[in-house]
């Protein structure tokens, strides 16, 4: 049974999940963060001091064309450096779930591909039939989101077509 979980959450290989639960048309997983040091933010010193529990609930991508919820139980952790400017943080999960964010890293990749190739109403007419729950705003949100790449600034600029008045092409 936990190899066929850890197949089916591959994306979740660094929790530890502890069950999941059918809910209809969502699929929920419990899952928590493994009990390792983790280091401070503001000054970078590890520490293993739990100060509280918190719960996070982010999209995952669908499985099975349903949505995924995944209920994260993370640690608040105490700085052991008195000095500190962050006296307690929340631990991080790097490349599962970012900051402010309601969805896990590789749904966000997953939504940003269809967003960018369809734009607003299309992707968000595609998107819930494919399991994922995003309306026109947030496709349009995610599409601005979207960086745009960086062009080579040209090294030499030529004057040649240059027109006095409109519609004209060469010079009188």
């Amino acid at each position: 049974m936990a190899k066929l979980v850890g197949a089916v959450f591959s994306g979740l290989s660094a929790l530890s999940i502890e069950g999941v639960e059918d809910a209809g048309d969502v699929i929920v997983v419990r899952a928590s963060t493994t009990g390792d040091a983790v280091a401070c933010p503001g000054c970078g010193t590890p520490t293993g001091r739990v100060h509280a529990f918190h719960e996070r609930v982010p999209a995952d991508v669908p499985v099975d064309g349903r949505r995924m919820l995944v209920r994260l139980r993370i640690r608040r952790m105490r700085c052991p450096v008195g000095e500190c400017t962050r006296q307690t943080f929340r631990e991080q999960v790097p490349g599962l779930v970012e900051r402010y964010q309601r969805r896990t890293v590789r749904l966000g990749e997953q939504v940003r591909a269809v967003v960018r190739e369809l734009a607003g109403r299309a992707s968000a007419r595609l998107l819930p039939k494919v399991g994922i729950a995003v309306g026109r705003n947030t496709a349009v949100r995610v599409l601005l989101g979207i960086p745009v790449p960086d062009h080579a600034v040209p090294r030499v600029l030529g004057i040649d077509d240059f027109a006095l008045r409109r519609s004209q092409t060469t010079p009188p």
